[in-house]
């Protein structure tokens, strides 16, 4: 280690326990005004009138006055023109500071000390938060890793230290108190969280957003700094950090993300104990390899992390959508990181809960093709819709079927009316406002065309029914093709009056509305007529006021153990069936402006 003599300002190197007691400067640059290590060595005749030149002479005052005989300053102390040594520095960064008997940071835009003032913001201590010190991405481990943390001013004069200062600097930065008062533990705090916190940090150069963490996640890098990967340097980070454990993260396309500013709300997801046995995960040629359980939807599937929400209900998980990359026969499992939603979402233990675990890979550079915006015809009203998952029982809906082709399509096609209402990537049923007629139901119908012959198409109803007091009553409905045999019958008669034989779907869904109105008690669960599929409706799956979206599954049994994917959170504002003065509504309301033939 390269040191400052605080008294004559000459170098000396140290190594091992040969170490002596040292303080340690963080700042930010002002470019132009630094001085390097050749340049110290080497001065020239405007040195010593630069601002970096005056910061050290004040460093070096501190830390005598404070009787510490030797310095480290990270401007003048490293050779930049040399890559092993800048290597080795930033690999050792982290435990340097921590290894001080103080540091001192140099806030150099603040001009006094902040609580003197009272002409300022009613925000207390408003220009300490607001220095560019807590934006930067080498200070973030300047501020977590020192034993002690001194602020001082542009005069050097000095604010506070950090065990003082803890809540105006959580305040900026989101750091526990607890934490910059050394009362807790850093091991203890989760990877989404320290992720969370390097969120908002920037630096000059894109590499260093990867560059300034390595020491904070206590992992080395094993290979040569690379200025110029660009973000790619990230990725290498995470793939380093994902060798000692993994986080969740709260937004991005891919397994791992392009920058911190993925894990800006991540900062509440904490691991959690959801398996007797863990097992072990790696890095691959092919992605992340690991074991986790696999939830199916209609269109993709759900891996299950070992992971929740802080203060949050122990029986939920957090899961990532996912979808598959290779042949379902070709004998791995290839994943890629779906674009559902802005982070993962939280299933019940009913949904999750399943010993069986299956090697995964899940590829961490791929990009996904951008999704195609969702264009629907007519009115775009969706405040209702469900998210189909399929229980494995339902052994039609998880055929292997076509080779090569994704799940969702392999054994099926998939139409519904209106068209276009459901999500391929999120496998989101949304409901459409009925355009005529009566505005008080709203549905989808999805038809499940199955590619075997010996498979008899299904159809699936979800309807939202609205009374006139303003409640509402969720619907649903299960039918194989057979059930509309006098639809098919009539389609036939008119054919000759030139009816077009695509309009079944907007005859069965008509008659559906119709049934769904007439009969608008709750009805969470049916079956098909031969009891060889069930679909059920579980809770919310959105917080979002001004959108209802519910869990439906789908399953080949009726006590199936994820008959309720989501747990019933929240289903205030739903009717129930014993709703006596809800029935009495039902019976008395006319249907004059029913059109069913819409």
């Amino acid at each position: 280690m390269r040191l400052v003599n605080t008294t004559s300002l000459d170098f000396e190197e140290f190594y091992g326990d040969a170490i002596p007691p040292y303080a340690i400067l963080s700042h930010t640059w002002v470019e132009g005004e630094e001085i390097s290590y050749r340049e110290f060595i080497e001065p020239s005749p405007f040195t010593a009138e630069k601002l970096g030149y005056r910061k050290i002479q004040g460093a070096c005052r501190i830390a005598r006055q404070d009787g510490i005989e030797w310095i480290r300053i990270d401007t003048n102390c490293i050779d930049k023109a040399s890559s092993a040594e800048l290597t080795e520095a930033i690999n050792s960064m982290y435990n340097w500071y921590k290894g001080s008997e103080v540091c001192y940071a140099y806030l150099s835009d603040i001009l006094d000390s902040p609580g003197d003032r009272e002409d300022g913001p009613h925000i207390p201590n408003h220009q300490f938060r607001n220095s560019k010190w807590f934006s930067r991405g080498w200070t973030h481990q300047e501020l977590i890793a020192p034993r002690r943390l001194v602020f001082y001013n542009s005069c050097w004069t000095k604010v506070g230290d950090r065990s003082g200062l803890a809540l105006d600097i959580s305040a900026v930065t989101g750091i526990e108190t607890r934490l910059l008062q050394d009362v807790a533990d850093l091991h203890t705090v989760s990877i989404a969280k320290k992720m969370s916190w390097a969120a908002q940090r920037e630096a000059t150069r894109v590499e260093d957003i990867a560059y300034c963490l390595v020491g904070l996640f206590d992992v080395n890098m094993n290979m040569p700094l690379l200025y110029g990967e660009g973000s790619k340097a990230f990725i290498r980070l995470q793939e380093e950090i994902i060798k000692t454990q993994i986080g969740v993260p709260s937004d991005w396309t891919s397994m791992l993300a392009p920058s911190p500013a993925a894990f800006q709300d991540a900062g509440d997801y904490v691991p959690i104990d959801a398996w007797e046995t863990p097992m072990p995960y790696s890095m691959t040629n092919l992605g992340l390899s690991i074991y986790l359980p696999i939830v199916y939807t209609l269109t993709q599937m759900f891996v299950v992390l070992d992971a929740g929400l802080l203060g949050g209900r122990a029986d939920m998980r957090a899961c990532i959508a996912m979808q598959r990359a290779n042949p379902r026969r070709s004998g791995s499992n290839i994943l890629d990181r779906s674009c559902f939603s802005t982070g993962p979402t939280i299933l019940s233990k009913e949904a999750t809960d399943t010993k069986e675990r299956y090697n995964l890979f899940i590829r961490s550079r791929h990009v996904p093709r951008p999704e195609t915006l969702l264009r629907l015809p007519g009115p775009r009203v969706s405040k209702h819709g469900v998210l189909l998952f399929v229980d494995p029982t339902a052994t039609r809906l998880l055929s292997t079927g076509k080779h090569g082709a994704p799940l969702g399509s392999v054994g099926y096609d998939i139409e519904t009316h209106p068209p276009g209402i459901l999500n391929d990537n999120t496998a989101v049923l949304r409901f459409l406002a009925f355009d005529g007629g009566s505005s008080l139901v709203t549905s989808g119908l999805v038809r499940i065309r199955f590619k075997s012959p010996q498979e008899t198409d299904l159809y699936l109803f979800f309807a939202v029914i609205t009374t006139m007091g303003g409640k509402e009553a969720w619907r649903c409905g299960i039918y194989s093709a057979d059930d509309f045999w006098f639809i098919k019958r009539e389609i036939q008669e008119r054919t000759n009056d030139e009816v077009a034989p695509d309009e079944e779907m907007v005859m069965i869904d008509g008659y559906l509305r119709t049934v769904a109105w007439e009969h608008g008690r709750k009805k969470l669960q049916d079956h098909t007529s031969d009891e060889s599929l069930f679909v059920s409706i579980g809770g919310t799956m959105n917080r979002n006021p001004k959108t209802d979206v519910r869990a439906a599954m789908l399953s080949g049994k009726c006590e199936s153990p994820y008959s309720v994917p989501m747990s019933a959170i929240d289903i205030s504002g739903v009717v129930d069936e014993t709703d006596d003065d809800y029935v009495d509504d039902i019976e008395d309301e006319e249907f004059e402006d029913w059109d069913s033939s819409i």
